[in-house]
């Protein structure tokens, strides 16, 4: 069997063409993957011991680069690894998509199977770990992602990866994300046994809990919360379950990860891609279409469009039908709060300004008939509220929301008395989400805004309240950021 790092160090081509230059990854059980120029593509004369003295511009001018993934035998037989790689290239073979990783090339060298598969020199999404990426990079990467495993999952049979994590979502020359290495993916109901072992399993804090349940086969939805669990290390730097994943997440009935800093959206997709339960996780094409809506769960504007167009077009036919019958005309039927309050929701998640405004007055009308839910979202419309959707809805309304500094700039004192007026509301009780909301939009008041010094008991008692309202709302995301608020807070006191 070839021993790679001697062959690299001497003067021969690998397989005749292959120049390599350096190893780009030799983390897998099975095999590393080098950089090599395909000398057959250069075009004038050039000495192995030339390349060596060149860095990466100026090899890529020589020729085509290409990256080799190399079997490295590791307590395997000789033949298992052949067909493994043999398996990984069929399985692709056929499998075209911006987003997936596509082998060029399958051979065996001296016995030594290895893959040809396209040089991406922007590097994995490991780099992106511990960076601030803002909410427009993080939804171009879960698209793009999804758009991938969406494609996979699709097909008949479908594949399942079985090994998502950062380091195998490539970022190619195009600026696309790409999923690759597809080692030990799957088609369900295939006839390899050793996709199952757990020594080829994949890597454990990437792994769905059902996938340590013995006899499991694999499940699109496994690659889901692999991917919740990637995204979980991109924006906190941690895997959400610790080093054993999913078996951790069973076991120690562990609290859903606070994700700090990304919209309440993005933390509920990833929330819901982490479920337990297989079967409570959404698709990749519902994360793909969510991160096309920038939302989760999804609320299609479309629809809402479509809805109002409709109403619009019977509103001029059934006026025409009045105008020249006006003996049988009636007062139109009054619509009840609840109706009025979706009619303006509607309105207001146009772009249109028209349509926009018309909805916000609306609103403001409902809300001074005392109606709980409209009372909210004139807070949420005009107060201290970071989300991207409030955000959207003061630039309509005209605020100059960004601050140098780059904090929002936002009414913060009418967003205190309406969240005075809720929890003083006879219905509070009837919303827990909507009361956990007004005391900690209170507590954020009193420690940002009220600058009379010493309030920071007031805001802890007003955040532990939210706390008990959200516990009832039993909504996780609004727990977990109010549960993280308080800790942080009682930190800062104790120092």
């Amino acid at each position: 069997m070839l021993n790679i790092e001697e062959f690299a160090d001497s003067s021969e081509l690998f397989d005749g063409h292959y120049a390599l230059i350096r190893p780009l990854s030799v983390d897998g059980a099975t095999a590393d993957v080098w950089l090599a120029l395909d000398t057959n593509t250069v075009t004038e004369e050039v000495q192995l011991s030339d390349i060596a003295r060149l860095n990466d511009d100026e090899i890529e001018k020589l020729g085509l680069m290409v990256a080799i993934k190399i079997y490295r035998p590791q307590n395997a037989l000789d033949i298992e690894g052949e067909q493994r790689f043999r398996d990984e290239y069929m399985i692709v073979f056929n499998c075209h998509h911006t987003n997936l990783i596509h082998p060029t090339h399958f051979s065996i060298f001296k016995e030594t199977p290895y893959l040809v598969l396209p040089y991406c020199k922007l590097g994995s999404s490991e780099l992106l770990i511990g960076n601030e990426l803002g909410d427009e990079n993080i939804w171009k990467y879960i698209n793009d992602v999804a758009s991938g495993l969406a494609y996979l999952h699709a097909l008949t049979p479908p594949i399942i990866h079985q090994d998502i994590k950062p380091a195998n979502i490539l970022l190619d020359d195009t600026l696309h994300y790409a999923i690759t290495d597809f080692g030990i993916s799957s088609q369900k109901g295939g006839v390899h046994g050793f996709y199952y072992d757990e020594e080829n399993s994949g890597t454990l804090a990437y792994m769905a809990p059902e996938r340590f349940q013995e006899g499991t086969e694999p499940i699109p939805q496994s690659d889901i919360w692999a991917f919740g669990a990637t995204l979980c290390e991109i924006l906190t730097g941690k895997v959400p379950f610790g080093e054993e994943g999913g078996k951790n997440q069973i076991e120690s009935n562990a609290a859903m990860p606070v994700i700090p800093n990304v919209s309440s959206d993005i933390q509920r997709l990833i929330h819901a891609c982490l479920s337990k339960e297989p079967g409570d996780r959404p698709s990749a094409k519902q994360i793909k279409m969510s991160a096309e809506a920038k939302q989760y769960p999804i609320k299609s504007k479309k629809y809402l469009f479509g809805i109002l167009n409709v109403i619009a077009i019977l509103s001029i036919f059934s006026a025409l039908y009045f105008f020249f019958k006006p003996e049988t005309k009636q007062e139109a039927p009054q619509l009840s709060n609840e109706e009025l309050y979706e009619k303006a929701l509607n309105m207001i998640a146009s772009d249109n300004k028209e349509t926009f405004s018309t909805g916000i007055n609306l609103m403001d009308s409902l809300s001074k008939t005392d109606y709980l839910p409209a009372i909210y979202e004139m807070a949420f419309s005009y107060g201290c509220y970071s989300n991207p959707e409030s955000k959207r809805r003061k630039r309509l309304l005209g605020f100059n929301y960004e601050e140098p500094s780059g904090k929002p700039k936002e009414n913060y004192e009418l967003s205190f008395v309406l969240s005075q007026k809720i929890i003083s509301h006879k219905d509070s009780s009837r919303y827990p989400l909507i009361e956990a909301d007004a005391h900690y939009r209170i507590g954020v008041y009193y420690c940002y805004v009220d600058t009379t010094g010493g309030k920071a008991k007031e805001t802890l008692d007003h955040w532990k309240t939210a706390y008990k309202w959200a516990l009832q709302s039993k909504n996780d995301s609004v727990i977990n950021e109010i549960r993280y608020e308080i800790e942080r807070l009682q930190d800062e006191v104790k120092n």
